[in-house]
């Protein structure tokens, strides 16, 4: 990309590419702090997170537009990783994750993505979408009669709304209204205060005291392969839906180097790695964002939103984030599934059918694709 290119790529309608930056952040909140009870930190780390990747990746990011930040392939990855060593340990996974997505990106790593069977990516997502969704489950049974009730009602906003109200998110909607119905009438339901405080935190840059622990070292060395492998595959995948979408080609090497260097930068600062998120990509280019202004705009936005609104933050229903995840997961599952295996039943349904077992086996994105595509490869040779 020449410098002339870059520059462009930072001009067009300002106020516009505002507003957009904006409203994508508010877009990205509810994901922000849900992810980040997915994966065992608090929901500051997973704002704090969400905004650098954000402010980072408009700068380093190859295909503009793009949005991404801690995602449910990621977030479900590290999950055991932060519940038995800790966010020190998934700080230093996310740093290893970053240096290897830049390595990848030189290596030309998107060559070797073309080989992934569209079996695989099928397998995958849909694999992704079970683990998101059964993740969300014990938020809402078991709890009480006002979470069900809640829980019904967050849905019906987030299905409804789209119909009346195009310009402000859905589940931001939800949120809104079942966050002030919670606060007035105090029923007995979770709130996120419940579940892990809201600290006003600046991140500052540091590294993991454990650095010089070998064992520690070789963990979140693993994590952080795995955690690549599932930020890449995921983010190739939403970078070739944003080529169609705009009419333009991307350099997902380069984007591989872009989003590596971001996460880096993220878990110096203290955060979790992220990947590419297909539906808020697809949210930007729909609010009319035209240039890197937008994705800027939107990071800076949700780290200055940490110290506005944290106290409000506290108090939105546990439940109402889980019908937004749940939403989400629903999302995933590839529509090109039932289409796909029609064409040859037995080597279309039993590669998305290993691949899908197998993640939800193992509990791991990355071992599923793995495995099944070189066993796709000894088979057909």
């Amino acid at each position: 990309m020449s410098e002339t290119t870059y520059v462009k790529q930072w001009q067009g309608n300002i106020s516009n590419n505002i507003l957009s930056g904006i409203l994508l952040a508010l877009a990205l909140l509810p994901g922000a702090i849900a992810f980040s009870f997915i994966a065992g930190v608090s929901p500051t780390i997973g704002l704090i997170s969400t905004g650098l990747m954000m402010l980072v990746i408009s700068v380093t990011g190859n295909r503009t537009l793009m949005v991404s930040a801690p995602s449910s392939g990621v977030s479900l990855v590290v999950a055991p990783l932060a519940a038995s060593h800790g966010l020190q340990a998934l700080i230093m996974a996310t740093i290893f994750m970053g240096t290897i997505q830049i390595i990848l990106g030189y290596c030309n790593i998107n060559k070797l993505l073309d080989l992934i069977p569209l079996g695989v990516v099928i397998g995958f997502m849909n694999a992704l979408g079970i683990l998101l969704f059964t993740s969300q489950l014990k938020n809402i049974f078991n709890i009480s009669i006002e979470t069900y009730m809640i829980t019904i009602v967050s849905f019906f906003f987030i299905w409804i709304a789209p119909k009346f109200i195009k310009i402000i998110p859905a589940p931001l909607i939800a949120i809104i209204i079942l966050t002030v119905f919670a606060w007035v009438f105090k029923p007995n339901i979770k709130v996120v205060s419940d579940m892990a405080p809201i600290h006003i935190k600046i991140p500052q840059p540091s590294i993991p005291k454990d650095v010089w622990d070998w064992h520690f070292l070789m963990i979140t060395f693993v994590y952080g392969v795995t955690m690549a492998i599932v930020a890449i595959v995921q983010t190739t995948l939403t970078a070739r839906m944003m080529d169609d979408v705009t009419a333009s080609k991307s350099d997902k090497n380069k984007e591989s180097i872009g989003q590596g260097i971001a996460n880096f930068i993220v878990g110096i600062l203290g955060g979790y790695g992220g990947s590419a998120l297909v539906g808020q990509s697809r949210f930007n280019v729909s609010m009319g964002a035209s240039s890197r202004l937008s994705t800027f705009i939107t990071g800076s936005f949700l780290l200055v939103s940490i110290f506005i609104f944290g106290a409000i933050i506290g108090q939105i229903p546990m439940a109402v984030l889980s019908t937004v995840l749940i939403t989400i997961s629903l999302n995933t599952f590839d529509r090109r599934t039932i289409p796909f295996i029609k064409r040859a039943p037995i080597l279309n349904g039993s590669t998305v059918i290993l691949t899908f077992v197998i993640i939800l086996i193992t509990n791991n994105l990355a071992v599923g694709v793995v495995l099944v595509t070189i066993g796709y490869y000894i088979v057909n040779n």
